[in-house]
């Protein structure tokens, strides 16, 4: 079981009916409100739960533009919350979030279907091993590209600064090069939610961005 995108990582040694019982492999400081992996497991459940319904009833009361649907599955899983979304405001879009070995064998068709792309680094670095991460997103890019979907890439674009107001050099090549890749979007989560310098982040981000873009215009 991984814990806060994998930064805790159990195993389990007991199961009661309600309740397990684990050894920590990996430990670290266990905070609230963290998501919970459970690797190579297709867990059948609803695409939409029953709080999901409650809340996308408020939601679409505010006129929203976009809706981002997480774990996505398979094209089915856009199919059921577009049904939804149509009875009241069919002009939102969905983004369909990437975030899992089941979503990537359907890749295709959630592209298809969704009217954006959400690459979701964090569950996909859980799910797969990390060095894989790197090609599979320039794959998902390249393949929204070529479908005219806009794409998201998101997860610790920059999450040295949640408590530093300078990114690392790495961090800064990771966004130019999404760019450079084609994204058409970027994702600040952590950093800018819970971060000590949101304003500053933003501000970093925008001067690669431009920067980067500046150079695929002076560049044949």
């Amino acid at each position: 079981i991984y814990i806060d995108d994998g930064k805790i990582l159990l195993k389990v040694s007991d199961k009661g009916k309600k309740s397990l019982k684990c050894k920590v492999l990996s430990g670290g400081l266990l905070q609230e409100r963290k998501g919970i992996n459970i690797v190579d497991v297709n867990l059948e459940f609803d695409a939409i739960t029953e709080k999901d319904r409650r809340d996308l009833s408020v939601a679409l009361k505010y006129g929203l533009d976009y809706l981002a649907q997480s774990f996505v599955r398979s094209k089915e899983d856009i199919k059921k919350l577009r049904k939804l979304i149509n009875k009241s405001h069919p002009e939102c879009k969905i983004f369909a979030k990437v975030e899992s070995r089941q979503a990537l064998r359907n890749i295709k068709g959630i592209v298809r279907e969704a009217d954006g792309i959400i690459v979701a680094r964090g569950d996909l670095g859980i799910c797969l091993p990390i060095y894989k991460v790197p090609v599979i997103q320039k794959k998902i890019v390249k393949l929204c590209l070529e479908n005219k979907k806009p794409v998201v890439v998101a997860t610790q674009m920059l999450d040295s600064m949640i408590k530093s107001n300078i990114p690392t050099r790495a961090e800064a090549s990771d966004v130019a090069n999404a760019i450079l890749d084609g994204a058409t979007h970027l994702l600040l989560s952590a950093e800018t939610a819970i971060g000590d310098y949101p304003a500053k982040v933003v501000d970093v981000m925008n001067k690669i961005i431009k920067n980067t873009e500046q150079y695929q215009k002076e560049t044949p």
